[in-house]
């Protein structure tokens, strides 16, 4: 049989190590981290020289236009994917900037909604797109479209 001093050590004991546990648990609550995830969208300066194009954002309807390019149908391949809210110019990508002719497909997202976009060859407009599904064209650099201003 246990005596009282035993008793109250007991006691004692499971009081201290509820007190400690409790303050375990209690750190780890504030010990726990939240992670923001923040998008951080590259803008990139548009050069203008060469290949670049302008999204009309008042009249495209679309939330992104995927684009693939290259100097004809058979060696395009894609390029990038312009979403709204991004820049509204961009360059074509330097490999691509200075081309003889340029093969560009754009293609809208959601297929039924507007694409409206000028794509320029340094500063003069060479053709404006307004679309929606798909289109493409084949474009030089002596084309020119008076829908499209710099």
């Amino acid at each position: 049989m246990k005596t009282t001093r035993q008793w109250i050590g007991a006691a004692i004991a499971v009081i201290l190590l509820g007190l400690v546990s409790l303050g375990a648990s209690s750190a780890q609550a504030q010990t726990s981290k939240t992670t923001t995830v923040t998008k951080v969208t590259k803008v990139t300066k548009v050069t203008k020289t060469g290949w670049w194009v302008r999204i009309n954002t008042e009249k495209t309807a679309a939330s992104s236009i995927s684009f693939q390019v290259g100097m004809t149908r058979a060696d395009r391949h894609p390029w990038r994917t312009w979403t709204a809210g991004e820049p509204e110019e961009f360059d074509l990508p330097i490999e691509l900037r200075n081309l003889p002719k340029l093969y560009l497909r754009g293609m809208t997202d959601p297929k039924s909604k507007d694409a409206v976009f000028c794509v320029f060859f340094g500063d003069h407009g060479v053709q404006h797109f307004k679309f929606d599904g798909d289109k493409d064209e084949n474009m030089n650099p002596k084309d020119s479209d008076h829908d499209c201003k710099p």
